[in-house]
């Protein structure tokens, strides 16, 4: 509700919504009913786990782990390619130290939004397609998917 009303309210406060909303007044149907929101005693940091937990659930959020070349211009080709397909990077880590298999490569840790599910899948086959080396991590269940499997050029 936050993300498609723009408003806050504390458990007790959405109550009479929660109820509506799930069918617990069936007297009430075909009525023009209001409810009040009240409320809005959330701790920030709270609110935040739950957006982004929500936009996990939803397959909007895509976490993984990937191997680059460690090379100048190998970050910026996967963030080029991220870019390119309208994810927005959300967070970003590069590790060199345990990364046993290659010297020159680097592993790459990312958190990115997308629009949706669909979006989500799109990305992941922009990253099978172009990298050896792809782990996805989380709650999305394209990872099931056959035609997500990692075959790429690096």
């Amino acid at each position: 509700a936050v993300v498609s009303t723009q408003s806050t309210g504390e458990g007790s406060g959405v109550v009479g919504l929660a109820a509506l909303i799930d069918g617990q007044l069936p007297e009430l149907k075909g009525k023009r009913v209001a409810t009040i929101l009240c409320g809005g005693n959330i701790d920030t940091t709270v609110l935040g786990r739950c957006l982004e937990r929500g936009l996990a659930a939803d397959s909007r959020l895509l976490s993984f782990t990937v191997v680059v070349k460690d090379a100048p211009g190998g970050m910026s080709q996967l963030t080029a390619r991220l870019a390119e397909s309208g994810a927005s990077i959300k967070d970003i880590l590069h590790e060199r130290a345990w990364l046993l298999e290659d010297v020159f490569a680097v592993r790459v840790r990312c958190m990115v939004e997308t629009r949706d599910a669909d979006h989500t899948k799109e990305v992941r086959k922009i990253l099978t397609d172009n990298y050896r080396h792809v782990e996805f991590i989380g709650l999305s269940d394209a990872s099931s998917d056959p035609d997500l499997v990692s075959k790429g050029s690096n």
